[in-house]
């Protein structure tokens, strides 16, 4: 039995560490995102120059932030060119993420910036029949 021993220059050693490190990468970047490092957040898109739409694990980021209630990282990623109107795997935008988890400053934010506010979670419910939050209500009213 012969055995492949694979070498440090090979194509498929250099992808795998390629991987290695986006996926911890992408791994830090959205524990930064949901934890409103706003400053880490910068400092990842613009020295790497990543772009804002990109999906980590089936989310666009601005979910990410949504779901955490990080409104200034939600900001800067929309100021960055991030669609605000964007939907992961499931169909869930960042303002329903933000309605189901009660981030009314959120919800605010996304309506000014232009999120659609007439929407169906996967659930089948419509946004305004989601928000359990009586100013959201209002917002979604509005």
């Amino acid at each position: 039995m012969t055995s492949v021993i694979e070498r440090p220059t090979s194509f498929s050693y250099f992808l795998r560490k390629l991987q290695q490190v986006s996926v911890k990468m992408s791994s830090d970047f959205v524990w930064a995102i949901k934890n409103g490092d706003l400053e880490q957040v910068k400092d990842i898109i613009e020295k790497k120059s990543l772009n804002v739409n990109e999906e980590v694990d089936g989310r666009p980021l601005i979910l990410y932030a949504a779901d955490y209630g990080q409104k200034d990282v939600i900001d800067y990623l929309i100021s960055a060119g991030a669609d605000v109107n964007s939907k992961d795997k499931h169909g869930i935008t960042a303002i329903l993420a933000a309605i189901w988890e009660g981030h009314k400053d959120c919800v605010k934010l996304l309506l000014e910036k232009g999120a659609k506010k007439e929407g169906v979670a996967p659930d089948g419910k419509t946004y305004l029949e989601s928000a359990e939050n009586n100013e959201i209500k209002q917002m979604l009213m509005a």
